[in-house]
This record gives C-alpha cells, structure tokens and sequence, in this order.
C-alpha cells in the first residue's frame, strides 16, 4: 500500500460526512489434500488449510496464495483487491418523486466524498489441488509439450 492511496484517506476521518464502509478482507483457502502451509506474498502465515486469511480492509492490496505440503507441488493463485466507492444521487433519501430532490440535509463532506466504501478479494473462496511431486516433470529426453509426458499416458 502506498502512502500517497493512504493519504487519500485522511480527509474521510476529519470531515462529518456520512461514509458506510462495507467489505470483506478474508480469503478462504482450501486445498486436496488438506493439512497445506498457506503462504501469502512468500511468506509463511502459520495455517493450514482450510484456512481463513486477513488481507486488509480497504486499503488492500493484490496477493500471491501459496500453499505447499511435503510431497506435493507447490501451487500459487492471485487474488485481486476490489473496492468499490459510491457516491450518494440527489434524489437519494427523498420519500417518493413528489418530494423536490435537493439535498438540504447533507453536509458539505456527503457532497464531496464517498458515500458508501465496499471492498473484498477476488475470487474469495480458492480450492488448490495438489500434485504429487514430480507429476508435471518431462522424462529424459522429452520436453512438457510431447503428450506422452502427460501422466495419464503414463499409466496406458
């Protein structure tokens, strides 16, 4: 996270406009077999999976999920941070079309600054199958993109 998406920020704790910040900052991961380490950004959280990750709020950032376990390959996925800023209509907050739209009840931050705050990662939910190691290896000679290296050859 940078200092100057940060500093955006500022001016939302100081102004009386009426901000609703709504989101998610977890991920859920689970893998096959389960009893994986989860790693974030190459670092190592201590769980295993199934697991619930924190991310952070609204000031998020995108992420490289890991998870690894002995014999396994190692497998990676990004999840996206995703935010979302609404500003309030003019007409919201009337009772119905016969009431004039104005908004005589809003301060000046309502006006000027995001009504409403929503955030989560993409995707939410990640499922890793794991491969046992050495699955995807080309034998001697063979290159990955031979079809005969495919495990499934193998076993013909």
């Amino acid at each position: 996270m940078t200092i100057l998406r940060k500093s955006a920020l500022l001016p939302l704790l100081f102004l009386g406009s009426c901000l609703w910040p709504q989101g998610d900052g977890r991920v859920f991961v689970t893998s096959d077999p389960a009893g994986a380490n989860v790693l974030v950004d190459g670092k190592p959280t201590g769980k295993t999976t199934p697991a619930i990750i924190e991310l952070g709020g609204i000031t998020g950032s995108d992420h490289d999920i890991a998870v690894n376990k002995r014999g396994f390959e190692t497998e990676t996925r990004r999840v996206t941070h995703f935010a979302r800023f609404n500003t309030a209509k003019w007409n919201d907050g009337t009772p119905d079309l016969k009431v004039w739209a104005a908004p005589i009840f809003w301060t000046a931050g309502d006006m000027l600054f995001p009504f409403e705050v929503r955030w989560t990662y993409l995707p939410h939910n990640l499922h890793m199958k794991l491969f046992p190691e050495g699955t995807f290896k080309p034998k001697p000679g063979r290159t990955l993109s031979d079809k005969s290296t495919r495990p499934s050859d193998d076993k013909k």
